[in-house]
């Protein structure tokens, strides 16, 4: 089948677990030996380096990139807000891009097209007027709830308010795109339901993200901590800003020996010390949580299944998060949960007091991947639906 994919970000390097989330998704269409044509937009945020891409990869695939400035700008957000339209998705929504699909739709006659995240569909206007191929929506998650959760967390009542205006109008947005396309590819169950909830009677089909299992970790007794995540995701810096300054330093008085490493793009820019040590970006995800004892993610607000829990499952790596943070992997005994700071103090205490629960959350967590995230299960399931 010849397909147009479209994605809102470059597939490579894996930046953050949107990234990553692209490259499986990309290679679930690729072990159904579908003619690809690639378009990625590219931003300041997620810039296009070819180099950064596997040979074999750009030798499967017809590439294209289309660059968008995405910087935020405080007068059309002010405009496009209270106007009640999502400046989200508007800044997505340039005459380079509209150029772009119409010279792709031009020469090429595609029998299926694939929009990856909400953002991507910033162009489903365009398409629309130009193309009568099936149009299917991957989502990552139910994206206005990450901006409704952070504008209940904030602190400040003017950041509050200004954030639940942009949740308000993306939720206007996000719904409508939802029901103009002719399908949708959702991460999760859970994801499945709220966009029922929401109204959305368009075709949905649960395809989650493919993860093959890794080398386990050399040891489950380390007493070490760690977090990885971007802090240009507003969730992830909510999360680190707690561990920071209320968990860890709790965790440290029980524990003086204990250490927290943080890594992801701009942790380098944190303040360290006092056993926290921050890395920045790592080239190798999978290395890093392999080598660095239990994963701390005490995330408060976010949508959709948290890639880099999958991957520490994968890996057998032992987690503690919140119910934001498990939520669309319907998995038992794999990790502890903890909502409140007092019990996730608690309970990253108790877990690295455990080796044996450790051992059983690894055994569980690898085998609830290969049950369900295989590679080959989600490409079959997504041919099943192409054809």
């Amino acid at each position: 089948m010849k397909l147009l994919y479209i994605t809102s970000k470059p597939a490579y390097p894996a930046v953050d677990g949107g990234c990553f989330a692209i490259q499986r998704f990309l290679d679930a269409l690729l072990l159904g030996n579908h003619e690809i044509t690639y378009l990625t937009f590219e931003t300041h945020k997620h810039p296009f380096d070819q180099k950064a891409w596997p040979e074999e990869i750009i030798q499967a695939i017809d590439l294209h990139s289309v660059f968008i400035d995405t910087k935020i700008r405080p007068f059309p957000l002010l405009t496009k807000t209270i106007g009640g339209n999502s400046y989200h998705i508007s800044r997505f929504r340039t005459p380079d891009l509209s150029l772009k699909i119409s010279q792709l739709l031009q020469s090429n006659q595609f029998e299926a097209i694939v929009l990856d995240g909400l953002y991507s569909a910033a162009c489903l206007e365009d398409i629309r007027k130009q193309s009568k191929s099936k149009v299917y929506l991957r989502t990552h998650n139910v994206e206005h709830e990450i901006w409704k959760t952070l504008a209940q967390n904030s602190k400040s009542a003017g950041k509050s308010f200004i954030i639940r205006l942009l949740s308000q109008a993306l939720q206007k947005d996000e719904i409508t795109l939802l029901r103009e396309v002719d399908g949708i590819f959702s991460i999760s169950s859970e994801d499945t339901k709220k966009f029922r909830t929401l109204g959305i009677d368009t075709p949905i089909v649960d395809i989650p993200v493919s993860i093959e299992t890794g080398e386990a970790p050399t040891s489950v007794t380390s007493t070490n901590y760690f977090f990885i995540g971007g802090m240009d995701w507003a969730p992830n810096k909510e999360a680190v800003d707690l561990l920071i300054s209320t968990i860890f330093p709790a965790i440290k008085t029980k524990l003086p020996d204990a250490q927290l490493t943080i890594a992801g793009t701009g942790t380098d820019q944190l303040s360290a010390g006092n056993g926290i040590i921050c890395l920045g970006f790592v080239p190798d995800s999978m290395a890093f949580m392999r080598e660095s004892g239990t994963l701390l993610l005490p995330l408060k607000s976010g949508s959709g299944v948290r890639i880099k829990i999958l991957e520490a499952m994968s890996l057998g790596v032992p987690i503690v998060t919140t119910s934001i943070g498990k939520e669309g992997i319907n998995a038992l005994d794999c990790m502890s949960i903890a909502d409140t700071n007092d019990a996730f103090i608690t309970a990253s205490i108790a877990l690295q007091n455990n080796s044996e629960l450790k051992e059983k959350f690894a055994q569980n967590s690898r085998a609830y991947i290969q049950a369900n995230y295989s590679p080959t299960t989600v490409s079959i399931a997504l041919n099943e639906i192409l054809h």
